[in-house]
């Protein structure tokens, strides 16, 4: 293990933009939603999983018939006309199916344990706790996916990479009234991206809206943070030791040693069967969190220093991959893997 005694990459200074935003360039993905069941007004928030999309609409079938409120987000794919047919589309589960639900988040995951097993509720990388979104959030965000699904498109870099140089503003008019973000633009388009439960997403042709900044003590620390306080368990404790912050590139060469190391010895075990494949699985899943922990806030101003750690962590992935297709696994554990890994690949997938 290599001594923690070095600084972070620091962050330049830099002068704050107009609200008219910058450029960025994502990819074009239309999208439509589902919601079932009435909405609840009890001060209950949105929490969401990941399910493969081939289980969405077994899961769909189960909510609907034990009354629960949830929402289901689909893309929809357009087909170009065959011979005098007009343009054909279809509406499929997007982001490799993204459920949300509505209540307490203790309650949720009491109902999956019960319904759906081995299926987890994600968590916010931002808070290390179970994603909760407002319902005065939500509220706009499906208005939108039942009116104008087109406008709705969801990123992949995380929230806190669009808020540089730029200020954090409040909608104050029309039907998003109420919603904070940064004003963007995509391909030419007005944007605001938000955050919602630690899935950025932007809602496309704000225009026309009223605009107030947010005051600098009117959000949480943990909203602008990238960094929070964890309570690891003892062997992520073991694993964080092989994990410190980089500033040259001798301690980034080094940082991409332990990585190695640390996914050499979760094979070795595994053939010596010292380990099982749960809980190799958990440790490669623990690495890549680990690398967006401590790089992730740095990748989009110290990329290429960075490329070492991230091709490493590609490595990672790629052994999860390899358990995913394995023949020893359960039919159980295969599903839970897969939702994991899509989970993984939703907050992380940029970084490699």
């Amino acid at each position: 293990m290599k001594p923690d005694g070095t600084n972070s990459f620091s962050t330049a200074d830099e002068k704050r933009v107009s609200q008219e935003g910058n450029h960025f360039t994502e990819p074009d993905v239309k999208t439509g939603s589902e919601v079932k069941k009435c909405l609840q007004s009890d001060g209950t928030t949105w929490s969401y999983l990941f399910v493969h999309h081939s289980k969405v609409k077994g899961m769909e079938a189960q909510l609907t018939k034990d009354g629960r409120t949830y929402f289901v987000h689909k893309t929809i794919r357009y087909f170009k006309r065959m011979g005098k047919q007009k343009v054909q589309h279809k509406e499929i589960p997007t982001v490799s199916g993204l459920v949300f639900f509505q209540g307490f988040p203790e309650e949720i995951q009491t109902y999956l344990n019960k319904k759906f097993p081995r299926t987890h509720l994600c968590k916010n990388c931002s808070t290390g706790k179970v994603a909760e979104i407002k319902d005065s959030q939500m509220r706009p965000f499906m208005r939108v996916n039942e009116t104008e699904p087109e406008r709705i498109r969801f990123l992949l870099k995380p929230f806190h990479y669009y808020a540089r140089n730029r200020i954090l503003l409040r909608i104050t008019s029309g039907e998003l009234a109420g919603l904070e973000g940064y004003v963007i633009r995509i391909n030419r388009d007005r944007r605001l991206v938000m955050d919602v439960g630690g899935i950025s997403v932007t809602i496309a042709g704000v225009h026309a809206e009223h605009f107030e900044e947010v005051e600098p003590n009117g959000t949480s620390i943990t909203d602008t943070n990238p960094f929070y306080q964890r309570n690891l368990q003892e062997r992520e404790a073991i694993i964080d030791r092989y994990f410190h912050p980089v500033k040259t590139a001798n301690e980034v060469a080094v940082q991409a040693e332990n990585i190695d190391y640390l996914r050499e010895y979760v094979l070795a075990e595994l053939a010596q069967k010292r380990m099982d494949i749960n809980k190799a699985w958990n440790t490669y899943t623990f690495i890549i969190k680990e690398i967006g922990y401590y790089y992730a806030p740095f990748i989009e101003q110290f990329k290429e220093h960075l490329d070492p750690i991230m091709r490493e962590g590609g490595k990672v992935l790629q052994e999860m991959e390899q358990i995913i297709k394995s023949p020893h696994i359960s039919p159980n554990d295969k599903t839970r893997y897969e939702n994991d890994y899509q989970e993984i690949l939703s907050q992380y997938e940029y970084l490699f």
